[in-house]
């Protein structure tokens, strides 16, 4: 049979709609013309109700080496509706002699459909109205050949037009309806009949096999998959017939490593790309990729090359329309002339960044920030992303290398739409007395790609109305409490804008955002340095929770008095104890504008001052090594500050009193159980490790859990009073008859009978019957007192019930019972006579006690009967 196909693929581009340009490219032995092709079919969705075929003439026929020849065949198809298309074509055979397709099942490769396959993905959730383009290849396998103990690399030189990811994996190639051929009887990979070891890089796609052993024809596939935001949207089989040919005096040539690059939009990028060959043959070098089918201002690569020698220079002039999520791939080939030809590759990848933003002010307004900076440079940024931070932690690492402003102490206030969107007012959250510093960042490809940070602008707003300084607890009460409020008089007021007299309004509330009770005002002042700057807050509940503060300013207009401004809220700290066994657990919370740095832990001490427990960054605290059932009482005084040096620092201020009695509430640590069983005594010896030698200082007694059956709840089964009391010897007995070790244990701790805190179960530890059932295989019931019965040989153990039945050797039953101690006299069942001697079968379902609760065992024998003389009957 005439054969010709040596391997190709299917791609197809996106033309509009859901129409695509297929295209079937193959190479093929120039042989008889019987198996020259001039069209092909494609199958659409091939065993669907929805199968459709079209024919594709061929376009171009190109003569390759060693008569080869490479067969492009096009055609427009257009879809019914977007989802998930299966593309494939079959002809009718591949290549006589291909070893390890057929290597085992004792046929020939010409045998096998030669088949290809593609996945078409048309997803609108996946973006360009889930438009797709499939791989495209630079590099056309036509022929593809290596050499006997030498290594052989290819690469398909594949590139994406839509900047879809690809993945490279080595697969079985394909057959009849163009199903992968079974691995390992019909198909097997080249390395496991060749020998030396076959790779591919799943990033790359860079196939090497170091280093074949045989020579033969040998197939190996690729399959391409693309991938759209972590998403499959499509793959391309490339079916490849690889010819190993032996004693080849040709070497590889060799690629210098190139090294991944990073360049800023607009920059341009230009490197050398040297490769040598020690054969000294003639070299082409070529390059692939993305960056050199790129719209505007593709990449270029030109090579010049010597025997053995070969220099290439890559260019790219970047421009604002090359920011993408991800990096651009770049594959060099480098190809000799010797015989065979063979090839080395090199890949390496380009970050194009966008470029960073520039001339961000910030200003103060009011209750907010101006903010304002220049417009990208590139018109295709799709808005900007506004940071904020105070006392951010500077400066940021270089652009090229990834990272997150916010790890820098900044956080993200807002994003705001349109290139030429280059002003924001922040008015979110601002306090007074705080400097605020912003960058600017310029977001591309739907958000996908950030800019590196603009220059950090920093801000402080005008101190034109009065600061919350101090809200501290004067007395802790349910309703004789007090608190202090003080506050910073405004220092950037117009005083011609606003004359006096001044008096301030203060303000109480129950959260920081409603502080609208009014509760008493300061004398007026003409002045402003003179007013007064503090409020005692009396008869007021300051033990349930904490109370907030504002602040506002009044100014003489006109003869009345006018609101010139509030300042921020303010509350107290709050803390609340956890008491637990010998401890009390302190923590607390606060909502005010300044920053506290740290804070001072106070115990009361009713005999002198008090005791200052520590200090801490932390908003809790662990008083330890306390009596149980004494009252203990503290409080945190706090230290913080604004960062506006105008105003007095540090800010002390102090929380209420809370007080808290410790008592065990805290269960000591398990035993650890240890059993060990005996199956002939039939008892388990238990016993356990006392926590009070290692991990608890206070178990008085201990608990020990049993049940019978692992599936079953745990049931008390004793209680030990003593510490030292660790150990037990327990027998049960199976519904309160039957002898029986099988169960679980647990045991807990219990301390002090105060508290009956009692531990969390032990480990588990469970032990099982060893069940003993067996029958003799003759007996003599002749009344002479020695075997005249048939009964279960004794002892036997852990057996619930049976169901025996002995039958003779026509099938009749003679005897059954469902007792485990039973005894055959040797006589019938229905009359009592005497059955003869003879052989007889017993069918016996043998219910042991078990773990798992009662398990059927089955056991199947014969038995000798002798009467006279031992004798068998007939």
């Amino acid at each position: 049979m005439a054969t010709h196909n040596r391997g190709g693929e299917i791609t197809y581009t996106h033309v509009s709609g859901l129409t695509y340009l297929f295209t079937i490219t193959t190479c093929t032995d120039v042989g008889s013309s019987t198996t020259d092709r001039d069209e092909l079919y494609l199958d659409f969705d091939l065993g669907t109700p929805y199968a459709q075929r079209d024919t594709l003439q061929r376009d171009t026929e190109t003569p390759m080496p060693f008569d080869h020849k490479k067969n492009v065949y096009t055609g427009l198809h257009t879809f019914t509706s977007a989802g998930t298309h299966r593309i494939t074509m079959e002809d009718p055979n591949r290549n006589l002699g291909i070893e390890n397709i057929y290597t085992q099942s004792g046929g020939s490769s010409d045998d096998i459909v030669f088949a290809l396959e593609a996945y078409l993905i048309i997803d609108p959730t996946q973006g360009l109205a889930g438009a797709n383009n499939s791989p495209q290849f630079d590099d056309c396998p036509c022929p593809a050949i290596a050499c006997v103990n030498k290594p052989y690399c290819y690469n398909p030189l594949a590139y994406d037009l839509d900047d879809d990811s690809l993945s490279y994996e080595l697969v079985a190639p394909l057959g009849l309806d163009a199903v992968p051929l079974v691995i390992p009887s019909i198909y097997m990979f080249p390395d496991d009949v060749g020998g030396g070891n076959m790779t591919i890089d799943p990033v790359t796609g860079t196939v090497c096999w170091n280093n074949p052993m045989m020579q033969g024809e040998f197939n190996f596939t690729i399959k391409i998959n693309e991938w759209r935001n972590g998403v499959s949207i499509g793959y391309v089989i490339r079916d490849v017939q690889l010819t190993v040919q032996a004693n080849c005096l040709n070497d590889p040539p060799e690629i210098l490593p190139i090294q991944d690059t990073c360049i800023v939009a607009g920059e341009t990028i230009s490197f050398n790309i040297e490769g040598s060959d020690v054969n000294f043959d003639n070299l082409d070098m070529v390059a692939s990729g993305l960056s050199f089918n790129v719209a505007s201002s593709p990449s270029t690569f030109n090579a010049v090359t010597n025997p053995g020698i070969a220099n290439g220079v890559f260019q790219w002039q970047t421009n604002c329309s090359h920011i993408k999520a991800g990096e651009y791939l770049v594959l060099i080939g480098l190809t000799d002339d010797g015989d065979p030809t063979f090839s080395d590759y090199e890949s390496f990848s380009i970050n194009v960044i966008p470029p960073a933003l520039t001339g961000l002010v910030s200003s103060a307004f009011g209750n907010g920030v101006n903010l304002s900076w220049d417009v990208s440079n590139c018109s295709n940024a799709d808005g900007y992303n506004i940071y904020r931070g105070v006392l951010p932690n500077l400066p940021f690492p270089d652009c090229c290398t990834p990272f997150n402003v916010e790890d820098y102490g900044f956080t993200f206030v807002d994003q705001v739409l349109g290139a030429s969107t280059n002003t924001y007012f922040d008015n979110n959250s601002l306090n007074l007395g705080i400097d605020y510093c912003y960058v600017v960042t310029a977001i591309y490809d739907y958000g996908q790609v950030e800019s590196c940070p603009s220059d950090t602008s920093c801000v402080r707003l005008l101190k034109d109305v009065p600061i919350v300084t101090n809200v501290s607890v004067f007395n802790t009460d349910l309703t004789l409490g007090s608190d202090s409020i003080i506050w910073s008089k405004p220092t950037d007021l117009d005083t011609l804008q606003y004359p006096g007299p001044y008096f301030y309004k203060v303000f109480r509330g129950s959260s920081i955002s409603n502080t609208t009770l009014f509760i008493g005002q300061t004398s007026p002042s003409t002045l402003l340095s003179f007013t007064d700057t503090i409020y005692i807050d009396n008869n007021i509940n300051t033990f349930s929770g904490p109370n907030f503060y504002r602040v506002e300013l009044y100014y003489s207009n006109n003869g009345s008095d006018s609101l010139v401004g509030t300042s921020n809220s303010a509350g107290s700290i709050f803390v609340e104890a956890v008491a637990n066994d010998n401890q009390v657990a302190l923590s607390w919370n606060e909502q005010v504008p300044w920053i506290n740095s740290s804070y001072n832990v106070f115990r009361v001490n009713p005999f002198g001052p008090d005791n200052l427990l520590g200090q801490t960054t932390n908003q809790f605290y662990v008083d330890s090594g306390l009596v149980n059932g004494v009252e203990y009482c503290y409080y945190v005084i706090s230290t913080g500050e604004y960062t506006d040096s105008s105003i007095n620092n540090p800010l002390l201020n102090v929380s209420q009193l809370i007080c808290a009695t410790p008592t065990d509430l805290t269960p000591p640590c398990p035993p650890e159980l240890f059993i060990s069983g005996d199956c002939i005594e039939g008892e388990n010896t238990i016993w356990w490790t006392n926590p009070n030698n290692t991990c608890a200082d206070d178990v008085m007694s201990y608990n020990l859990y049993f049940k019978a059956v692992d599936t079953l709840d745990y049931l008390l089964l004793a209680t030990f009073s003593t510490s030292s009391d660790t150990s037990f010897v327990h027998t049960n007995l199976w519904n309160n008859t039957i002898p029986s070790i099988a169960g679980c244990y647990r045991v807990t701790a219990v301390d002090s009978a105060q508290y009956s805190n009692e531990s969390i179960f032990s480990n588990e530890f469970c032990v099982d019957n060893c069940p003993d059932y067996w029958f003799p295989n003759v007996f003599t019931p002749n009344a002479d007192g020695d075997n005249d019965y048939f009964l279960a040989i004794a002892p036997f153990s852990y057996i619930e019930s049976i169901d025996i039945k002995i039958y003779n050797r026509w099938g009749l039953l003679v005897y059954e019972s469902k007792d485990p101690y039973f005894k055959w006299d040797g006589n019938r069942l229905d009359n009592s006579l005497p059955v003869p001697s003879g052989v007889y079968f017993y069918n016996c379902i043998v219910n042991t006690i078990r773990l798992s609760g009662i398990e059927p065992i089955t056991l199947n024998g014969y038995l000798h009967l002798f009467r006279d003389n031992g004798q068998l009957g007939n």
